[in-house]
């Protein structure tokens, strides 16, 4: 009975230290966030596979302009030969009961209707389109985990500046109840106290909430384990992102959108296909053209038993010319339907660039508002400092109450959580600005620049 109660906890040690291992401690400033999430994301993973695949497509397009070479072998046994009536001769069968073939037989399109050609084409736009559907995904992807990361940063200054206010709020409210118990305080103070105590709670465990899914979601993101921990090395701070297009106007910006977005570069591809489907609705209308060539050796014998000597070659080529005459009017209908895609592409993409010009207007005019915002919450924080640092002094002179102290505290971190609010504001609205106009791979080509 020892030895298994030894067994079982040498087992409980060894998995314990398995899973410790699995654990890491990840160091992270937001240029490793980009480079993380680009290699590890499953969606990101999953769209280069999605290209990888297309990229196959294009390859077998070219081998449709290759010839085909086919082998082929045939044993048969006539266990009952077709017998033939000849007039004058009487009744006669023909063949052998064995018959042994093999068959190389090439096969070369020399025309198809330019369907071959168009094909090609087909998988080349295609393929452009995912590679742009890929960058569109990657630049998503990238944008989400660097908002997680910075709601991480905000959610970490957060749990500072209220932690502060909390203590701040504790140590007033220990003391007015000292003063209290001696008489040397209000019951109104003790209250006012014991309020602002309980107000300055549920703001730092919100803090400590919002950290904590902030955390989840960027794991997620970086596809990393969820017990590793993260480190976070960047403190939350002004940074800007747009570099030279940040002094572009706003027609600039939407004219930088319709030429780099990749979604629009993906629906022009698309666009592309649609009228090389049609081309291929088209090329059904006209002639076939192929060069066949076969050599046949075949052995006819009466037993199963066969010798190279046996064998009997042919050599054969053909020229097929197939022109369709009529098929209930489908060729007709699909070059129809074929107008009618290339149709929906162009509404398609002329409707998508209408949006994406919307959604530069809407991301400048957001970064617009969040860079006077800052300027304004700054000065507003400067301000609540200097106040409480003149109610101190006034304090000490008894002038005022420790009330006003306490409120000049609450003002100041009110103050400072705005601000930190409005630079994880400002630093979010120009990476959406980036992405709306299609260069948001410049936070990580110019790498901080």
């Amino acid at each position: 009975m020892l030895c298994h109660w030894r067994f079982f906890v040498i087992l409980f040690v060894l998995l314990s230290g398995v899973r410790v291992q699995a654990q890491q401690i990840i160091s992270l400033n937001w240029d490793d966030v980009v480079e993380l999430t680009r290699e590890h994301n499953l969606e990101v993973k999953l769209t280069i596979q999605d290209y990888a695949f297309q990229s196959k497509n294009v390859l077998k397009a070219y081998g449709d302009f290759l010839p085909r070479l086919d082998y082929q072998f045939q044993a048969v046994n006539n266990i009952e030969r077709p017998e033939f009536v000849i007039p004058g001769f009487g009744r006669i069968r023909f063949g052998t009961e064995y018959n042994y073939t093999h068959i190389l037989q090439l096969q070369l399109p020399v025309f198809t209707g330019l369907s071959r050609i168009a094909n090609l084409r087909i998988q080349k736009s295609l393929n452009r389109s995912m590679a742009e559907e890929l960058r569109n995904k990657e630049d998503g992807v990238v944008l989400k985990a660097l908002e997680a990361y910075f709601g991480l940063m905000l959610a970490n200054t957060l749990i500072n500046v209220n932690q502060r206010g909390y203590d701040a709020a504790r140590a007033n409210f220990e003391q007015v109840e000292k003063f209290y118990d001696l008489g040397a305080a209000s019951k109104l103070d003790y209250l006012r106290a014991k309020a602002r105590l309980s107000s300055a709670e549920p703001p730092l465990r919100s803090a400590y909430n919002r950290r904590s899914l902030a955390e989840e979601n960027l794991k997620f993101i970086l596809n990393t384990n969820p017990e590793d921990s993260l480190v976070i090395l960047d403190t939350l701070a002004r940074q800007e992102f747009l570099k030279q297009y940040g002094s572009f106007i706003l027609t600039d910006l939407c004219s930088l959108a319709v030429l780099n977005r990749p979604d629009l570069e993906s629906l022009r591809y698309q666009k592309e296909v649609a009228g090389d489907q049609k081309t291929v609705s088209l090329s059904r209308f006209l002639p076939v053209i192929s060069l066949a060539a076969s050599v046949q050796h075949q052995a006819q014998i009466e037993n199963w038993q066969v010798n190279s000597s046996d064998y009997v070659r042919s050599k054969s080529a053909v020229l097929v010319v197939q022109l369709p005459l009529f098929q209930g009017a489908k060729r007709i209908f699909d070059y129809q339907q074929s107008q009618i895609n290339e149709q929906k592409a162009d509404i398609a993409l002329e409707l998508s660039r209408k949006s994406a010009v919307l959604q530069v207007e809407a991301a400048y005019l957001k970064f617009q508002d969040t860079r006077e915002n800052l300027a304004s919450l700054e000065e507003a924080m400067l301000e609540a400092r200097e106040a409480l640092r003149l109610a101190d002094l006034n304090y000490q002179e008894g002038i005022i109450t420790q009330v006003d102290v306490l409120t000049s505290q609450v003002s100041l971190i009110t103050s400072e959580v705005n601000f930190q609010q409005g630079v994880y504001d400002y630093n979010l609205s120009q990476l959406y600005l980036l992405k709306a106009i299609g260069k948001l791979n410049i936070i990580w080509h110019n790498n901080r620049g």
